[in-house]
């Protein structure tokens, strides 16, 4: 495989095979191998460290834990009724992993910890994919280095990077199957191993579908002077279609694909996510949510989402990077619209603008081989360059290399100050303290007996803390899943709440009607944490 990323995947096969990097093939190996070591490990150090205590654990989170965790032991794809919100093949993966490393056990009293364990393996990955992906797009190692090592160090990497989300599952995925569409060798295997990937990959995350016009571009850029190419297409085609059949098949198998008196449909989610969602608004409203969420993400890092997005824009020249930037352009038009913006979206464009910042200073920066005068004849023949052109191209490597050396020194002193400040306090603030303060003092001071309605990422640590069966209710599920509305019946049967002031603030008796009730009959006897972040603990009073 290393032998693959040190072949400079530019050339066609009309043109002459560019000179054999300097040094024995083995040296060159054991170099690429030593890279790859040595990212691993910096990744798997910066995104474990504190990660037991920051972020504060995420409301998907434990919803995913709470799947995951099912599987093994509920034999279903959820803890509650599943209903096609997303395919199921990201927790599958969460749960294939608990359960081989003995997750579940390991961490039963703090169960976000057996997803994010998992994270650091997922995002070791994407780094390392990273580094592959930019080898293939023609950049030299050291800039392909860079790409990965600004991707494990932004501090908007790090925070959604530590998140138990799908988003994080389908990344490596992705990557991988642009690293395979790019193969060097055009070979049929390749491209049918890029099918594969992109097929989990949208198993995983759905929305990553968007992607696909970039990859297909990828595709036809590598293979369109491949002998072979009509049959890559055709088994491309196949192999992904038959993959991602898989996820309505299984709603056929079931008699779920299409809304029915009840039973839940794949239909019906498709419908929900599209339209019923309510809307975040304009990025440019100061006062909507997606303006407030993408200033969030801003605030977290402001020099790779801008910086990336003007690299992919002059990129779009390059036709190896051509791609890349298709894929970032889709995604950055998608916030654009008004619908539903999950805070999540930014996950799937870090990688690729960290490549794109990467990319652009290696394509500015001047080649040091001893080929920067020569230029290629049609018939194949090196010519000597005028003395003029000579002159040229050596003002135009300066004038590239003082514009990197430019940008890196302004990146350097604008943002580090942001990165080192944002990093320390991710590494050393424990945030999710008040959340495991929560679970212990519902633990210690509520009867087992009690029915406690609690946050999602609360549910599984309830469970293994002694909540279990109907005594353990998911908010979310008390108004919205039939099945749980009718086992409660009505709000007197609500002992305990467990909320977040976020879910006070932002639901309403109209939209949660029973739990609403219960919370007008009810005093405060707990509260931890603080703003957004605080949750109360209230006796409901019958």
């Amino acid at each position: 495989m290393a032998t693959v990323l040190e072949s400079r995947p530019d050339a066609t096969p009309s043109a002459p095979e560019p000179s054999a990097p300097s040094g024995p093939p083995v040296r060159r190996r054991w170099l690429t191998v030593s890279i790859c070591v040595v990212l691993a490990v910096a990744c798997a150090v910066a995104t474990s460290f504190n990660i037991y205590g920051n972020p504060i654990r995420f409301k998907d989170e434990g919803v995913y834990l709470a799947q995951a965790w099912a599987i093994p032991n509920m034999h279903a794809l959820a803890n509650y009724t599943y209903w096609y919100d997303h395919p199921p093949l990201g927790w599958m993966q969460m749960a294939t992993w608990a359960t081989l490393t003995d997750g579940w056990d390991r961490w039963s009293s703090n169960s976000t910890m057996a997803g994010r364990e998992f994270m650091v393996v997922i995002r070791v990955a994407t780094t390392l994919l990273i580094f592959a992906l930019g080898r293939r797009l023609g950049m030299r190692r050291t800039w392909s280095v860079i790409a990965a090592l600004i991707f494990v160090f932004s501090p908007l990497a790090m925070y959604y990077g530590r998140l138990t989300l799908l988003d994080n599952v389908a990344m490596p995925w992705i990557l991988a199957s642009f690293v395979l569409a790019w193969s060097p060798r055009r070979a049929w295997g390749a491209s049918v191993g890029s099918a594969l990937c992109f097929a989990v990959a949208v198993i995983t995350k759905e929305t990553l579908v968007l992607i696909a016009p970039a990859l297909l571009l990828a595709l036809w850029s590598n293979y369109r002077r491949s002998s072979n190419r009509s049959f890559v297409w055709i088994s491309f085609g196949l192999v992904l279609a038959m993959s991602t059949a898989l996820y309505p098949l299984y709603a056929v198998i079931k008699s779920e694909l299409t809304p029915g008196v009840g039973h839940v449909s794949l239909w019906g989610a498709i419908e929900w996510q599209l339209s019923a969602r309510k809307g975040s608004g304009s990025i440019f409203d100061p006062h909507s949510d997606a303006r407030v969420l993408v200033d969030s993400w801003l605030s977290l890092d402001s020099w790779l989402p801008l910086c990336g997005l003007v690299a992919a824009a002059l990129l779009i020249a390059d036709r190896r990077f051509r791609p890349i930037t298709v894929a970032v352009a889709i995604q950055a038009a998608m916030l654009l619209r008004q619908g539903y913006l999950p805070s999540m979206f930014v996950v799937s464009m870090l990688p690729l603008l960290a490549l794109s910042i990467a990319g652009l200073c290696d394509r500015l920066w001047p080649s040091t081989t001893a080929r920067l005068p020569l230029r290629t004849a049609k018939h194949g023949a090196r010519e000597r360059l005028s003395g003029a052109s000579v002159r040229l191209r050596k003002v135009g490597a300066v004038t590239g290399a003082v514009l990197v050396a430019a940008f890196w020194f302004t990146a350097v002193s604008k943002a580090s100050d942001g990165w080192i400040n944002t990093l320390k306090y991710q590494w050393t603030v424990d945030a999710d303290a008040p959340q495991r303060q929560v679970i212990a003092w519902i633990r210690d001071n509520v009867p087992h007996d009690s029915v406690v309605v609690a946050e999602g990422e609360m549910w599984l640590d309830l469970h293994n803390a002694g909540f279990a069966g109907r005594n353990n209710v998911w908010v979310y599920k008390v108004d919205s899943d039939p099945a749980v509305t009718e086992q409660l019946g009505r709000w007197q049967s609500i002992d305990y709440l467990a909320l977040s002031r976020v879910t006070l603030i932002s639901e309403s008796k109209k939209t949660m009607p029973m739990v609403f009730d219960a919370i007008e009959h009810s005093q405060r006897v707990a509260e931890f944490g603080q703003g957004d972040n605080a949750v109360q603990i209230m006796k409901v009073n019958r």
